[in-house]
Order: C-alpha cells, then structure tokens, then sequence
C-alpha cells in the first residue's frame, strides 16, 4: 500500500526513534566488552567455515616427533644431533630456517654444544628463537652462538581465552619481576631494542631474495612492495582495549588440516629427503611430540592434533605462510571497519528490522521476515569474510535488528489500540446523541479513515477523538469492518443499557404505586375508628331532652 509523504515520514521517524532506543544500548555495552566473546565466537566460526586452501609450497617443517625421540634415544634433542641436522638442511641451499627450539640450557656432550654454536654463528640463514621477558617471566636468549640480527622472538600474544588469533610482527621485551641469570637480547627491556618474530624475519628473509624489503611508509606502518601490513589497533574488530602496544596482525590461518609439508629430523640426518625440496624455502624447525607439550590454542575446534591445539611450529609456518602470501599471492590480510562504520552497520540493520516490523502485520509473517533478515546478515557478513577478509560486526547487528523489530511491533499495536478505543467511544457519544443514523454514516466512515491515517501517524487516543467530521478519503473494506464491528458493539451496549433503564423504571413505578395504597388504606382505617363516634352523637338524644 503506497504512503503519502506525511506517512512515510511518520513511520521513518517511528522507526528510527525506536531503533535508537535498542542501538544506542547495543553499542554502549559492545564498547564496554559485552559482546567480545560471542563475537569471537562467530569470528572463529567464519574461519572454521572457509574452505580448505592449497598448500603452501615455499614452506617445509622438519618436526622432531615422538617416533624421532625413540629412533635417536634423546629427550630433549642434543645440541650434536641438531648441528648435524642444521648443516644438512643448509647444503641445500634454503632461504631461512627457523629455529622454534629453546637452546638456552646445554643439551649432550660438550663436544656437541661447540658445534651447534660454531654452526648457528657462521650461519646467514639460520634464526634462532627467543622468548621475551614479560612482568612474570624473565624470558628465554636465543640459542648460543646466534650472531647480532639472528635472533627473533617466538612469542604469540593469547586472547582471554588462550586462542592464538593474532601475530606480533616487532615487539619490545617487558620490565620483569623475575629477571634472569643472565642479560639477553630478549630481557633487554629498552625501548630502542626492537626485536622482529620468528615468522615475520623469515618472510622478510625469503622476500629479499625478491628484491622485496620492508620500507615504512606515511603512517609508520610496514610496507613490503605494493602490500602494507596494517597494524591493528585495541578496538580491531569486536576487540575492546586489546594489548597492542607492539606491532601487530590478526593471524589468517589457511587450514585446521596440514597444508605445509613436513619432514622428520631422523629423514633429513639420514639423507631420505631431497634436496630441492628444501632450496629457496623457508625451513622451520620444532617439537611435534607430546611429551614436548608445545601446544597452542587455535581458532579451530579440531586440528590433526587434537581438539583446538596446534603445535606451535605449525602455527609459526601460518604465520609465514600469511605475509608471503599477502605480498606475493594478493590473499588480502584480515582488516575491519573503523570505530564510526561499525555502529552505523549496527543501526540501518536494525532500521531494515523496523521496516520489517512495520510492513509485516502477521505475526507469522513477521517471524519469517526476521528470519530471512538474520540469514542474510549471516550471509552478507560470511561472504565479506570469505571474499575480502573484512571482519564486520555479526552478532550485535543481529540482536540490534530484532529489539527494533520487536519494539516497532509493539508500538504499532499499542497505537492500532489507542485508535480503536477513540473509534469506540466517539461511536457511542455520537449514538447516544441520536446522530449515528444511516444518513450519517458515510461522514462517520470518512472520519473513521481519517482515524486510521492518524493512528499510522503516531497520533494518541486524544488526538483522534478530538477529529472533526469533515469528509476524508474513499475507506478501505477493512476500515469499513472494522467500523461495522464497533458500531454493532456500541447499538447492542445501547440497547442492553436502555432495557436494564426500562426495567428499573417500571420496578421504580410499581413500588410508588404500592405504597400510594398502603397509605389510602391507613388513612381510610383512621377515618373508620373516629367516624362511628361522631355519627352516635348526632343521633342519641341529650339528657335534658329526655326529662322533658
């Protein structure tokens, strides 16, 4: 059904004052954290959802697994064995390997620890991995020997649930409550001591060999040829106050399932791996054993490893794998809106919810309607995650849509309410006055669609009952029901009160009359005991009378 101007400006301004009512609050506890776990949630769903990707070719993980402890009898690995390993892996000519293996406490023979400190220290390939200090950690150095720019940290910054879902790319160690034995680059909590990851040296290292450095541009942000690494700020996305003070990424997985392949260290010393399965790649080395415990927590509800746990090394390999890709392949880093364009999202969804609400007059109808609404959303906010890697508000927008559509209905009864009440009682005044004949009912139809026009508006009660009778538009059948209906009510109510008027006035009547004779005929036996007396002495002659 078409509205006027007046209408449609009416019903948006309903609309949109109910909407801010429902909004304003949604936003106000988002801001406030009350929605960062469900949104987190549904964030990890999405990534759950996406399809699995190719693998990553220019990356190979040489695992030292719970089969490699048996075979080599070591726990942990000696310092010997891992020299031996790390020299074959560099006669076959990889860009960078990755060392995500503590080497701080001396493993074997000291025959075996000279070696591994003689080969990381001549070594332009090998990164050796550190932990920074934090306030309740004092940190863990890179292995020994690890020359000045061989060093990165393997650190992962955990959200409040202990899930990995973002990457530092440069990061400062903290002041520590508990320092160390001994001062390192990863306990050195100056601020000028920048220390790059262990995934991000690593592409850097691989993409130099493309002509390919980083360079910051305008914004201090990090630009690696045409692709810059935006860094997140603490509101990135459903986040609330998050610690980034350092410089960092969300982490885009490619898989739960293994999309990097893997060679044992026991195959490479044992020369059953190929050489140029390992040249020009990013080699990275790590625990893959459970005895190892070198488990994190992950988006996904289950890896090949277990439930939501993925062994750190492999989580480093998606880390790589997430800046080669971004430089080289045009696979889009994860990116959201600004803090403005997220609620105003929020607030036209919930105007479409209203709208619906509105135009939806069954409440089966409207049901489906908001159905079909949280489908779409779901939809509209997946394929933007899918498609462009854009992380937009799901959840709040959701529950923003159906306050509005909820709160819109109820308006729109209340109003519909208000409208019938005035119908009724100028119904009834007007028939009590004897000026509701069939002549005049067409002007009372009129008047009823004015009513009608009125109440879409937003008029109250008073307002419609305070309408005059001039004429108004052609009424719709609906409009003319709906007056036959109440103006049936108000004749039968008219005629049921004028009956009960009649029957107490004849009750009222007959009892006058009752006692009208009850009082003629105590007056007439008053009059017969003083009458007989009276006429005895009129009759009876006198004393004197009868001497004479």
């Amino acid at each position: 059904m078409a509205l006027g101007k007046s209408s449609l400006r009416s019903v948006l301004k309903t609309v949109l004052l109910t909407s801010l009512v429902f909004v304003l609050p949604i936003v106000a506890v988002r801001s406030l954290g009350g929605f960062e776990g469900v949104e987190l949630a549904a964030y990890d769903d999405f990534l759950r959802r996406r399809s699995v990707e190719q693998p990553d070719d220019r990356i190979v993980i040489m695992t030292i697994s719970d089969n490699d402890i048996e075979r080599l009898q070591q726990f942990p690995i000696h310092d010997g064995t891992l020299a031996q390993a790390l020299q074959k892996l560099e006669s076959y000519k990889p860009r960078a390997i990755g060392m995500d293996i503590s080497r701080d406490v001396p493993q074997g023979a000291p025959a075996g620890r000279k070696q591994l400190i003689e080969t990381i220290a001549s070594s332009e390939t090998i990164v050796s991995g550190c932990l920074l200090s934090t306030e309740n950690h004092p940190g863990s150095p890179p292995a020994p020997g690890t020359p000045e720019g061989g060093a990165a940290f393997a650190d992962f910054p955990p959200d409040t649930d202990q899930v990995i879902r973002r990457v530092r790319l440069i990061s400062t160690p903290a002041p520590s409550k508990k320092p160390g034995r001994t001062q390192h680059l990863c306990n050195n909590a100056s601020a000028e001591n920048e220390i790059p990851s262990l995934s991000f040296q690593l592409a850097v290292m691989y993409l130099a060999a493309t002509g390919i450095n980083p360079e910051p541009n305008a914004r201090g942000e990090i630009q690696l040829g045409k692709r810059v690494l935006e860094r997140i700020d603490p509101s990135f996305g459903s986040y609330v106050r998050a610690d980034v003070n350092d410089y960092q990424m969300m982490l885009n997985y490619r898989s739960a399932k293994p999309v990097f392949r893997e060679v044992s260290i026991s195959d490479v010393l044992q020369n059953r791996v190929s050489p140029g399965s390992i040249r020009d790649r990013v080699v990275l080395i790590g625990n893959t054993s459970e005895v190892s415990k070198d488990f994190l927590a992950t988006p996904f509800i289950q890896t090949q490893l277990g439930l939501r746990n993925m062994h750190g090394v492999i989580v480093h390999a998606h880390a790589v794998s997430q800046i080669l890709s971004a430089v080289l392949n045009q696979r889009p880093p994860i990116r959201s809106w600004s803090d403005v364009s997220e609620p105003l999202w929020i607030w036209v969804w919930s105007i479409s919810g209203g709208l619906l609400a509105f135009y939806s007059r069954r409440l089966g109808l409207l049901i489906l309607a908001l159905i079909g609404t949280g489908l779409a959303l779901w939809g509209i906010s997946y394929g933007l995650f899918l498609s462009q890697a854009l992380w937009i508000p799901f959840v709040p927008t959701l529950i923003g849509a159906i306050l509005t559509a909820l709160g819109v209905r109820l308006a729109d009864l209340a109003q519909r309410s208000g409208y019938a009440q005035a119908l009724y009682e100028q119904l009834r005044e007007q028939m009590q006055s004897g000026g509701a004949g069939r002549d005049r009912k067409g002007d009372y139809l009129e008047n009823l669609v004015r009513r009608a026009r009125a109440a879409r508006q937003g008029e109250d009660a008073a307002a419609l009952v305070s309408l005059g009778m001039e004429p108004g538009v052609t009424a719709t059948p609906a409009m003319k029901a709906l007056y036959e209906q109440m103006a049936t009510k108000v004749r039968q109510e008219l005629a049921a009160e004028q009956f009960a008027q009649k029957v107490a006035t004849a009750q009222t009547g007959s009892g006058t009359s009752k006692t009208n004779r009850m009082q003629a005929l105590l007056s007439r036996a008053q009059q017969s005991r003083t009458q007989p007396a009276t006429d005895a002495n009129l009759e009876s002659p006198s004393p004197e009378n009868s001497h004479a």
